[in-house]
């Protein structure tokens, strides 16, 4: 009886779905963000593909992408700081949008820091439209007017 107990436990470990296996995609979460904020008669995200891979990205790594660079950053490498001014026009910030900056609007729920991260950003011009996230929580939230509106966006997979 004991041979045949270690199958047993590996035949139960594949039956058994994680926790994460019963989230919702995140492309769904998008979508129903999307439709929220049109609701609330709010400018909704036009690259709902590149949000939701922003969040899948988020979701495994707890970093953004490797095209965002915080203000900081950004200025080293030669952009003016202002918010009219393109990334692009600065060779090394070609192709990059801002994020990773600490969150400074109105408070959010739970504990820990706050971070934002530019959404549909034209030719390198900073956004109205942010995602807000922590690495201490699954929950972000989406804001597409300037941070007077927050979506909360639910963990996803």
């Amino acid at each position: 009886m004991k041979r045949y107990l270690p199958i047993v436990t590996f035949v139960g470990l594949l039956l058994t779905q994680p926790a994460w296996a019963e989230l919702p995609q995140c492309s769904a979460v998008v979508q129903a963000a999307n439709q929220e904020l049109a609701k609330l008669n709010k400018k909704t995200v036009q690259d709902d593909k590149k949000l939701t891979a922003l969040l899948k990205t988020l979701n495994r790594d707890d970093v953004l992408p490797a095209d965002y660079v915080t203000r900081e950053q950004a200025i080293k490498l030669g952009w003016s700081g202002k918010a009219e001014d393109s990334l692009w026009s600065v060779w090394a910030l070609n192709k990059k949008q801002l994020g990773g900056d600490p969150w400074s609007g109105k408070p959010l729920p739970g504990k820990g820091k706050w971070y934002s991260a530019d959404i549909d950003s034209v030719r390198g011009l900073r956004s109205n439209k942010h995602l807000i996230y922590s690495p201490d929580s699954a929950t972000r939230y989406l804001t597409t007017d300037n941070d007077v509106t927050t979506v909360t966006l639910p963990p996803c997979q």
